[in-house]
């Protein structure tokens, strides 16, 4: 006990260094916030005086000023972590620039800006003080929920060491009886006095036994609830609080920072033309000031100090169960607690709620008064130039009265808001603790008969997707968010997305033309495309729609890594660091994928789909890789320093390897490592349509598809009569759209919607049909109605369907195994669950319906490298393809002949030099659909 008590307080202790470091973070944060504004202040003061003294002055200033910027290195050693830096340093030069007196230049500075920045002082050093306040007032509630974790583990131990005293007497007393019970014979054992009084202390000892007990289960409960309170206190404060913080500290100091240098650029517009460039880079500095960037910079380069601790872990008997009396003794307990906890959590949000609420609206008013466009000084120049004055002084007081009322008002919600937040928390914790124990104890049978109605609907109620964090400070944004060095979070946010549009293009041009291309990701595209391709993007444009082959597929490649790379806060946060290095080191892939799933909730829902949707793309392309040669741990040699980049004090090559394990593991169990239902969002879809715009295969149907069933471009049903088919396979809808089919069921079809889906009915219902999972029954007269579908259909339709089978063909054969066009439907294979697998003549059916065109080029294809014809042979005849279908060992032949070596468009063409220019015509897709037909009708007709 004295070891484990002594354990916890030392851990107690280093959480209030830590604490206590963390004030001195930000009192330095502060103190060089200061010393930038200072700086500035210094520096326009001495501008006005050396205006009046021409260039000679200007340059000697120039040169005090980066003399001392030199000689004070070691104490500005932080600067570069501000944005606002940029700015002093865009000054400083600009000011070696600078060789005219101008009166007005020097009036403007010398009145206005000083003055200015002497008040963005004043403001930060006051902000500050009220918000270490509050930070101050928040360590202390955590040193007191750690106290009070504290004192219940030391009761804890209290009554368990009352509990094994209780019992030992209790063993020692039926010791007793039991001697008496053998010295005695029995037909005296009710006569006898001694064992009477012997059997009353053993039930009185049985008594306080059970009392003990109760107490000591009790006691552990409070410890247990106490444990997840302050761990979620823990995470809470350093995850939300303290980013919060922070961000209240630099509410307006940027935008303060950004008028006193706005009126600058005001005045400096007077000037003649030629000091423009360097407004214009100056004016680049302002616009790149992101209070954000600094935030993740500091974090980044104190992030010893705000790394998330561990988290506290029991110290106990993890396989202490209670007696039955005890247990319904507890799970009463425990159901009473739950539903007060529920009642408890629901008002407390709807009381955070309306703070939020209030607070929202105070930071809007407080942000008005902030970014008020006063900075403009164009009327002192020019013919009829005003005489600089300043203004009443009646109306600057006025106007700092009321923001020092509002920021007053908008620091107490503040303080309401993290508070209520951090209650909301723990006893959050609490209760879904607690209401995992009872789900537990109920799927297990132990729960007691008493949890009724009360309850079961908070068991059983379903978990709801997390709520979008809510922000200080957030500005709103004015056109596209910055995609290329801005903040995942904020761009998904902003334009209302689950994957950005530069990862869901990048991925989709990879999965139609890249699985198989060789060191994709690896080696390395043109810069120039790249660069377009990040311009294109930026400007909220897909440079990839278009894209039909390979060519550019490294530079496709690059421009993703390279948007990964830039991420403002990496898709790894870097305050998980810690946490991430040490599952890299669990040997137990179970325990891996356990405690990173755990890890996982923690992290914001947006990043999670993000995660999710990239890593299955990677373990769909690591499928590939005895043909790309990119296995999981060659994925993560390229993506590890993208995706966790390794703290700048860490050693970079020991760690590099752990986050290659890292990357590698999450590559392996994605599929167990990420929630589905939990959080919803956007799956990745290994079969994606080769039209950017439609639906991947497998999805239901998109809306424009809805349009283009309604529209005149297919026949209406009164328009032309109805075909019907045999249901081959099992299927089941996804969606409300789709129809869910039986094997043998008859289905009536009534237009062709695209080259996968038709629109018809089953059972007297109508939606839409999979073309790979039906059989038409041809008839004579059917082969009209199957032409005027086809006829039905818009030119463009056609020459995209002709252009698709041609390009298919030329590229190669290779399509035969490729996710789109393959010998197997182009369907996930999960989806005909509900049946067993197809027989042998339905395996041969199911392969002349879906690879007509493939299976007849493939089989040129082997036919000539085999047999090294003369010609490439012409399309085989139906009792070659029904009587003589392609063996696994032939597949794999030709998957290793076209991907290993070449292409398949490469041994064709070679194929063509080498028989002198001989030229036939390959098989068109209208020429495959007849072929099709052709053995569709004999097997209708069975």
């Amino acid at each position: 006990k004295r070891l484990g008590s002594t354990r916890k307080l030392l851990f107690f202790n280093n959480i209030r260094l830590q604490l206590n470091e963390q004030l001195r973070c930000l009192d330095v944060r502060m103190e060089t916030q200061v010393a930038l504004v200072a700086e500035l202040q210094d520096f326009f003061r001495k501008r006005a005086e050396v205006e009046l003294d021409y260039s000679k002055n200007l340059d000697k200033l120039a040169k005090n000023l980066q003399l001392r910027h030199k000689e004070q290195k070691q104490k500005r050693d932080q600067w570069p972590l501000f944005s606002t830096y940029s700015c002093w340093q865009q000054l400083v030069t600009q000011t070696k620039n600078l060789s005219k007196d101008h009166a007005a230049l020097s009036e403007v500075y010398s009145t206005h800006l000083v003055s200015r920045l002497s008040q963005v002082i004043e403001d930060v050093q006051r902000i500050y003080r009220r918000c270490r306040e509050i930070g101050y007032e928040t360590h202390e509630e955590i040193l007191r929920v750690l106290q009070e974790l504290h004192t219940t583990m030391k009761t804890y131990q209290v009554y368990q060491g009352e509990c094994r005293a209780a019992e030992a007497k209790l063993r020692l007393v039926e010791n007793q009886r039991l001697k008496i019970e053998q010295s005695l014979p029995k037909e005296k054992l009710d006569k006898s006095k001694k064992f009477r009084l012997i059997e009353k202390e053993v039930q009185k000892r049985k008594n306080k036994y059970f009392d003990a007990k109760l107490k000591a289960l009790k006691a552990r409960n409070e410890y247990i609830l106490n444990l997840e309170a302050s761990n979620t206190t823990l995470h809470k404060y350093f995850v939300d609080d303290l980013s919060d913080l922070i961000d209240c500290m630099d509410l307006g100091f940027h935008e303060c920072i950004s008028r006193a240098l706005m009126m600058h650029i005001s005045a400096e517009a007077g000037r003649q033309a030629s000091v423009q460039a360097g407004l214009d880079a100056l004016q680049s500095n302002i616009s790149s000031l992101d209070s954000r960037l600094d935030k993740q910079r500091f974090l980044e380069f104190n992030h010893t100090a705000f790394m998330i601790p561990k988290k506290f872990e029991f110290q106990g008997k993890n396989d202490e169960f209670a007696e039955p009396e005890l247990q319904k003794l507890l799970c009463a307990d425990m159901e009473t607690r739950l539903v007060q906890l529920k009642s408890r959590l629901t008002s407390l949000r709807a009381e955070s709620e309306e703070v939020w609420k209030t607070l929202e609206t105070a930071e809007s008013t407080l942000l008005a008064m902030l970014t008020a466009k006063d900075y403009d000084c164009s009327g002192y120049f020019g013919e009829n130039a005003l005489p600089a004055h300043k203004p009443p002084e009646t109306v600057s007081i006025k106007l700092r009265a009321d923001r020092h009322e509002t920021e007053e008002f908008y620091l107490t919600k503040l303080r309401e808001f993290m508070i209520g937040t951090s209650r909301i928390a723990r006893l959050d914790s609490k209760h879904e603790h607690i209401r995992q124990t009872l789900v537990d104890m109920s799927t297990s049978g132990l729960e007691s008969p008493q949890s009724g109605g009360r309850v079961g609907g908070v068991l059983h109620s379903p978990i709801a997707k997390p709520p979008r964090r809510k922000r200080i400070g957030r500005l709103q944004m004015n056109g596209q968010p910055k995609l290329f060095g801005g903040s995942l979070e904020e761009y998904l946010e902003s334009l209302n997305l689950d994957i950005p549009l530069i990862i869901k293009s990048c991925i989709r041009v990879i999965n139609l033309y890249g699985l198989h291309h060789q060191g994709i990701f690896r080696v390395s595209g043109s810069q120039v495309e790249i660069n377009n391709f990040r311009e294109a993007f930026e400007r909220g444009e897909d440079p990839l729609a278009d894209m039909t082959d390979a060519s550019d597929i490294n530079s496709v490649a690059g421009v993703l890594k390279l948007y990964l790379r830039e991420l403002r806060e990496p898709l790894f946060p870097i305050i998980y660091f810690e946490q991430f290095m040490e599952l890299a080191q669990l040997e137990s892939k179970h325990e891996f994928v356990v405690r990173m799933k755990d890890l996982v909730q923690s992290l914001p829902r947006s990043v999670v789909i993000v995660m999710r949707y990239l890593f299955a793309f990677l373990n769909h392309l690591s499928e590939y890789s005895d043909e790309n040669m990119m296995d999981p741990y060659n994925l993560a040699i390229c993506f590890g320093p993208t995706l966790v980049p390794v703290p700048e004090d860490k050693d970079q090559v020991q760690y590099q390897n752990q986050v290659n394990e890292l990357i590698k593991n999450i590559i392996l169990f994605n599929d167990e490592i990420f929630p589905t239902h939990e959080i919803g969002g956007t799956f990745y879809e290994k079969y994606i349509s080769r039209e950017p715009d439609d639906n991947d295969v497998g999805d239901s149907p998109s809306d424009h598809v809805q349009e283009d069933m309604d529209s005149e471009v297919y026949p209406s049903e009164d328009e032309c009569e109805s075909l019907e088919a045999t249901a081959q396979f099992d299927f089941v809808a996804r969606s409300d759209r789709e129809l869910s089919l039986r094997k043998g069921e008859t289905v009536t079809l009534y237009s062709q919607v695209s080259n996968d889906w038709w629109r018809g009915s089953v059972n007297s219902k109508e939606g839409l049909i999979p073309d790979k999972y039906i059989l038409i029954k041809m008839k004579d007269e059917d082969r009209e109605k199957l032409e005027l579908f086809k006829s039905s259909s818009s030119e463009e339709s056609m020459r995209r369907r002709a252009s698709s089978s041609n390009d298919s063909v030329l590229s190669g054969a290779s399509s035969s195994h490729s996710p789109l066009l393959g010998a197997n439907p182009p369907w996930p294979p999960i989806l005909p669950p509900a049946g067993p697998p197809p027989t042998t003549h339905e395996t041969e059916s199911c392969n002349s319906l879906d690879s007509g065109k493939d299976s007849a080029s493939e089989e040129q294809l082997l036919r000539a490298e085999d047999d090294e014809p003369s010609t490439i042979s012409p399309l085989p005849s139906e009792e070659m393809m029904s009587n003589e279908p392609k063996t696994i060992m032939d597949k794999e032949r030709s998957k290793k002949t076209h991907w290993k070596s070449q292409s398949v468009g490469e041994v064709m063409q070679g194929e063509k030099n080498d028989r002198n220019g001989v030229t036939d015509e390959l098989p068109t897709f209208s020429q495959n659909r007849e072929l099709w037909q052709r053995r569709a009708t004999p097997e209708s007709r069975r």
